[in-house]
């Protein structure tokens, strides 16, 4: 693999090799005595300086294993500057041993860059010193990908690419897959599954900690993955909350299994260990929004007191005490005389043999009797309690089942047959009504539109316009707004408040789809904002002004009345529609037949168009089925 290597052994036996002829006499060998070892220095400083290139190349967050060189006596101790120590390794194969071959330059490739006539790389995430990981286009299956990539030819290459065919053997769902890697033009490249809808806990934990059934899902999962992996004989050793993906179905999904390590260069003497306390980590920053080893992935450092990591509960109140102990074993501490975990294998066990926690009763309190100092964390996506008999989840302390609600008995006796008669006689008079209508329009011998044609609901009549609003009505701007779970994780909640912040140039915006116009991918079924009107009020209609027009956005509003003071962030709370309509322009309008009084409503998008430019200051990266709401107002009477 290394032709310079073998170039460099050549050129060193040939220079010696007069000296050698010419005599025993000390001064014919003494000059050829010090040569080698001041090569050999020289080289071991230019291995150095490029080992200190890369490293200042790499995020500081991350421990680099230094690479190991082949032993060199010589150039280490430094004596070779004296003759006397320097003659005797004329001799040795030592003296004529190459300096380690420096690691190939970094990758240098260009969005526009197609890998194995099918990869089209569309956008570069991330780079360090060595690789770079792109997000690329699968042209063969249409889909979206992620490509790492590396310089060929090198130890570190060859270390990656058999990361990467080690990892794809994995076929357990928890781990983000391995779909293909090869070599090409003196690059390496691996590619992997890219999930749209799922975000990395570094954006999870922006919020505040999570509560306490957030924390027993996302442990489970981790440690029972990493306990599966290492029974495979793999290992993480870069498990950070870069690298778990949390779905929009609530479960989590580890990137970079054994391929991050090779990436980066870590290496270990105990890889069970170090995940153990990787997935402890992960625990403590779920409950406590701290990071053990410092200010790292947008959270502060944990507290130490006396020398010891303070304790979950230590920092905020409400902290389930189990899982607090739990995640102090996993970080290697022994709680109330239990010993601290070695492997996932251990912590997966000891997770397993706990009451599983449930999400809370909706209205219920989460977090503590106290306020935390981050805001109330709402777990994505919403678990949906049903009122049927035989439930019991929910996490209420008794564990009671919510009986159905009966329907009313059917009406009988006296004043059901009087309530019968009472329509009976409606009905023929309706009849009677339509029947005098068209008899006196034939009677006037002139040809006159039939009613519902007046209305422009007839086959001949007019493009259907929209309905008259009320001369009473007026447009009010929603005072606050949140994007819910619509069978998919949000996926811009920071961008909801631009929707009603007077600036048409802002604006929130949904992920791309490859296929559309109705929105169905990866179970998420459409997008939706719940708008808070901040009172009660007659809710005719809703304005939107869309970031791009085509065929077609089609949007449906909701009402939830009777919701109190709290806001429903549930889709089934929201019962009772008022409108719907599509259109192909970039403004639509939604006007119901009638006003309902209601302070929460939803706008809910359920189909797309295609969009495949940038359009004004609506920013796309890739094109594809997708859209954005600039500006959303409610047409209300009164």
């Amino acid at each position: 693999m290394n032709n310079g290597s073998a170039d460099g052994d050549s050129a060193e036996i040939a220079d010696t090799a007069p000296a050698a002829a010419a005599g025993s006499t000390a001064p014919s060998r003494a000059p050829a005595a010090e040569a080698p070892p001041a090569a050999s220095v020289a080289a071991v400083s230019v291995a150095a300086e490029s080992d200190s290139e890369s490293a200042e190349d790499e995020p500081v967050t991350h421990k680099r294993a230094k690479r190991k060189r082949p032993a060199d006596s010589t150039a280490r101790s430094g004596r070779a500057s004296t003759p006397e120590s320097a003659a005797p390794k004329t001799t040795e194969p030592e003296s004529a041993r190459p300096a380690p071959a420096a690691e190939p330059a970094a990758p240098r490739v260009s969005r526009g860059t197609r890998l194995a006539d099918r990869y089209r790389l569309e956008h570069r995430l991330s780079q360090n010193g060595r690789s770079e990981t792109w997000r690329a286009v699968d042209e063969k299956l249409r889909r979206a990908v992620g490509v790492h990539i590396v310089p060929a030819g090198g130890e570190h290459g060859r270390a990656v690419i058999s990361a990467a065919r080690a990892a794809a053997l994995m076929g357990d769902p928890r781990f983000v897959q391995v779909l293909d890697c090869a070599e090409q033009d003196g690059l390496i490249y691996v590619v992997k599954e890219w999930l749209p809808d799922a975000d990395n806990l570094t954006k999870v934990f922006e919020s505040a900690p999570l509560p306490p059934h957030e924390v027993y899902e996302l442990s489970r999962a981790v440690a029972q993955a990493m306990s599966v992996a290492h029974r495979a004989g793999l290992s993480h050793l870069r498990l950070t909350p870069e690298n778990v993906l949390r779905m929009h179905t609530g479960q989590y999904k580890i990137v970079g299994l054994a391929v991050e390590a090779a990436l980066y260069g870590h290496d270990t003497t105990d890889a069970a260990r170090d995940d153990t306390h990787a997935v402890g980590r992960l625990m403590y920053a779920a409950l406590t929004r701290r990071w053990v080893d410092g200010t790292e992935y947008g959270l502060q450092a944990a507290p130490f007191t006396g020398g010891r990591l303070c304790a979950p509960g230590q920092i905020r109140a409400g902290v389930d005490d189990t899982l607090a102990a739990l995640t102090m074993r996993a970080l290697g501490h022994e709680v109330k005389h239990e010993p601290a975990f070695e492997t996932p294998g251990e912590l997966s066990a000891a997770i397993g043999a706990i009451p599983e926690i449930h999400p809370p009763e909706q209205g219920e309190i989460v977090g503590g009797p106290e306020q935390d100092e981050y805001p109330v964390y709402t777990p994505t996506p919403t678990r949906t309690v049903y009122s049927t008999a035989g439930y019991t989840g929910g996490g209420g302390s008794n564990g009671s089942v919510r009986p159905p609600v009966a329907p009313p008995p059917p009406l009988g006796g006296r004043f059901g047959a009087t309530v019968k008669s009472a329509v009976a006689v409606l009905v023929v008079l309706a009849i009677v009504l339509v029947t005098w209508q068209v008899a006196s329009h034939v009677g006037d011998g002139e040809e006159k539109p039939d009613p519902l044609k007046r209305q422009g609901g007839g086959p001949s009549s007019t493009p259907t316009q929209p309905p008259t609003v009320p001369a009473t009505s007026r447009e009010v701007t929603p005072k606050t707004g949140r994007e819910i779970s619509i069978g998919a994780a949000p996926t811009d909640p920071d961008g909801v408040a631009k929707t009603y912040d007077g600036k048409r140039q802002t604006y929130w915006h949904t992920n791309m789809m490859l296929d559309g116009p109705t929105i169905k991918y990866n179970g998420r079924t459409g997008y939706g904002i719940v708008y808070d009107l901040g009172e009660p009020m007659e809710v005719q209609g809703v304005n939107i002004a869309l970031g791009a027009g085509g065929s077609t956005t089609t949007v449906t509003l909701k009402a939830a009345p009777g919701a109190g003071s709290t806001m429903p962030t549930n889709q089934e709370a929201y019962r009772v529609t008022i409108g719907s309509k599509g259109t192909d322009d970039t403004q639509l309008n939604v006007v119901g037949d009638q006003a309902v009084k209601t302070r929460y409503v939803l706008v809910l998008m359920t189909t797309m168009p295609e969009v495949l430019r940038d359009v004004g200051d609506y920013d796309i990266y890739t094109p594809g089925y997708q859209n954005a709401w600039r500006e959303v107002s409610f047409i209300v009477n009164g």
